[in-house]
């Protein structure tokens, strides 16, 4: 898991392939102000969506990981709660869905607990269960977020 800034992301060019046209594309989304809905960067190798959502109850929020993809989220306006615990302290509570790559797990475990504000960002590799989109302080608010996918 890396949580950093988007004025941080050349940092992570080198530690992936696609990262660099990743974040490129974050840039564009945000100087463009581009509509709510799914990109195409580079075919099911690199695309992004931008989401509008409101925040959830934790408890209605759900640990999820990814076996194909990365995912680079990042919050375009608003803030988010989010939890990150590694895959060998979860227990799977769904079938691993191929097609929309993702399972969903559960954890009694310690998990990483932060916030993030608009400008920021979470990369997270298959072994990072997390769990966005979490109220702050109990309060549902907007938020409008910027999600890549890059094949592993």
């Amino acid at each position: 898991m890396i949580i950093d800034k988007i004025e941080n992301c050349k940092l992570y060019f080198n530690v992936y392939e696609n990262f660099e046209k990743a974040f490129a594309f974050i840039q564009k989304a945000e100087a463009e102000n581009l509509p709510v809905g799914k990109y195409e960067i580079d075919g099911k190798n690199l695309y992004a969506s931008v989401q509008e959502y409101n925040t959830k109850e934790e408890q209605t929020a759900r640990f999820e990981g990814h076996k194909k993809y990365i995912d680079i989220q990042y919050i375009a306006a608003g803030q988010e709660a989010v939890e990150v615990v590694d895959i060998e302290k979860c227990t799977s509570i769904t079938e691993y869905n191929e097609e929309k790559d993702v399972e969903f797990f559960q954890t009694d475990a310690k998990v990483w607990k932060g916030v993030w504000t608009a400008g920021e960002y979470g990369i997270f590799m298959p072994n990072d269960i997390h769990r966005p989109a979490m109220r702050v302080d109990g309060v549902s608010a907007p938020v409008r977020k910027i999600l890549i996918k890059i094949k592993l």
